[in-house]
């Protein structure tokens, strides 16, 4: 349960991130930019959209285990807070935030687990639900130390790497990679480091698609007859 529920608040976090980046016409740029460029860039992105589409692949690694899992899926969110996450199996999980609960979904074991949307993080605290809404990029500049710490091109694409080292220092994460596209001024890369990087969390975003219409039904679940409804909070 604990798991699960951290993986799914992991995933809220790159989502939020991804939100603060946003969608920007894509332009010719003689010149490699700036932290602050990079910085108005994102701000700008962060309007021209209201919703995303996405495959995503989530990897996490324990180096100390020698174990490393791989996480396949179906990402969709639409502002200002809905969204629905589902991973084929063997995970075989749905995960679902409406405008009141979050849902996590197991089919295989006829169980979803409920909480309330408003309410503090069961295992996190509420910065993982709220990271990245409103004045997103203002927010992760007031609490991270933020540099730029490498460009990259890759196929005909090229990337800045944003290093984020947070300045709470019972912050679970000791850094945060984003890999930021030029053009598209979102990152669709997420490095998240814990333990001082012996565990290490990889969030990619492929086949974005965004500004399509999404039906509300979506991030609505039904419980189906005969799933358990477990509230661990209540």
């Amino acid at each position: 349960m604990y798991k699960n529920r951290f993986t799914l608040l992991l995933l809220f976090l790159f989502v939020n991130i991804f939100l603060s980046c946003g969608l920007a016409l894509s332009r010719e740029t003689s010149a490699r930019e700036d932290l602050t460029d990079i910085f108005n860039e994102m701000e700008i992105a962060n309007t021209a959209f209201k919703t995303m589409k996405a495959d995503i692949v989530y990897t996490r690694t324990i180096a100390l285990l020698e174990y490393t899992e791989v996480s396949h899926g179906e990402i969709s969110y639409k502002k200002p807070r809905r969204l629905y996450l589902k991973f084929a199996p063997p995970r075989d999980e749905i995960n679902i935030i409406d405008e009141k609960h979050i849902w996590i979904y197991r089919p295989a074991k006829k169980q979803v687990e409920k909480y309330d949307a408003g309410s503090s993080d069961p295992s996190r605290g509420t910065s993982f639900l709220d990271f990245g809404y409103g004045s997103a990029v203002g927010k992760i500049r007031k609490d991270y130390d933020i540099t730029l710490l490498d460009t990259k091109e890759e196929g005909k694409k090229w990337f800045y790497l944003l290093d984020l080292s947070p300045r709470d220092p019972r912050s679970h994460y000791s850094n945060i990679r984003l890999w930021v596209e030029e053009g598209f001024w979102l990152p669709n890369k997420i490095e998240l480091y814990e333990s001082d990087g012996e565990i290490v969390n990889i969030i990619e975003l492929k086949n974005i698609k965004l500004n399509k219409s999404i039906s509300d039904k979506l991030f609505r679940f039904d419980v189906p007859r005969g799933v358990e409804v477990i509230e661990p909070f209540h």
